[in-house]
């Protein structure tokens, strides 16, 4: 079995956090402009809280919780994604090489 590498799944995590704070921070202010743009970023925002809000509609984003339980269920969430696209990437890599091979 292969070792899996920190730094990869880590630049995976980071990314995925700035775009997602990104996103939900221009929510924010496209909804207390009362912008029509809305629209957009909220299907974005709900793919982006799956895996998550299977457990909670209002996960990890929008729960009535304090703001160290938001991170930390966005945390999870990051984690859970950042595990998903990692591993996809590797079996990617894996498949590719094995076709090369036969090839």
């Amino acid at each position: 079995m292969k070792k899996l590498k920190l730094r990869p799944f880590l630049i995976i995590f980071f990314t995925l956090m700035v775009i997602q704070f990104l996103i939900v921070f221009l929510d924010v202010q496209l909804t207390k402009s009362k912008s029509d743009l809305t629209a957009v970023t909220n299907p974005v925002i709900a793919i982006f809280s799956l895996p998550i809000s299977a457990i909670h509609r209002g996960l990890p984003f929008y729960v009535n919780e304090s703001l160290y339980v938001r991170a930390v269920y966005w945390m999870v969430n990051l984690f859970l994604q950042s595990a998903v696209i990692y591993l996809g990437v590797l079996s990617l890599k894996r498949v590719r090489r094995k076709i090369k091979k036969l090839a």
